[in-house]
């Protein structure tokens, strides 16, 4: 997963693959207890919240915001697109390049809305910078 989440920042901002990554990042007992919920949807948006919100870099509504509208839209994916969405990754492109991810990054900003979707690009764009550096 970790390979994974690497390569979700570099491909797109707003790559259906990224949604998630969040999640994804946070330790397994916790992804464990939101799946035997009685509202798995709420407890994994709780879990998203408590991951993102450990950067610091947007506020509690921004976190909120941003939460909801993703594991929303994660649940939308089928695993046939997921899949998919990963064979682009492991084939060393950009998942963004699918048209239904396209769509879904479409329908995440409006989601988001104009003031969340212009914070996401910078820090996005100043992780890209990070990791180049770093290499």
């Amino acid at each position: 997963m970790k390979n994974l989440k690497s390569n979700i920042i570099l491909s797109a901002a707003f790559s259906a693959a990224a949604l998630f990554a969040s999640v994804a990042h946070a330790d397994n007992d916790k992804l464990q207890q939101a799946y035997k919920s009685t509202n798995v949807k709420s407890a994994l948006i709780n879990v998203c919240k408590d991951e993102t919100g450990k950067g610091k870099k947007l506020t509690t509504a921004e976190v909120s915001k941003y939460c909801t509208c993703a594991v929303e839209a994660d649940g939308r994916l089928t695993n046939a697109q997921k899949w998919e969405i990963q064979s682009t990754i492991n084939q060393k492109k950009s998942p963004a390049t699918l048209a239904f991810v396209q769509k879904q990054n479409k329908d995440l900003q409006a989601c988001f809305g104009p003031q969340l979707t212009g914070k996401l690009k910078s820090l996005t764009e100043e992780a890209m910078k990070s990791a180049q550096a770093g290499k």
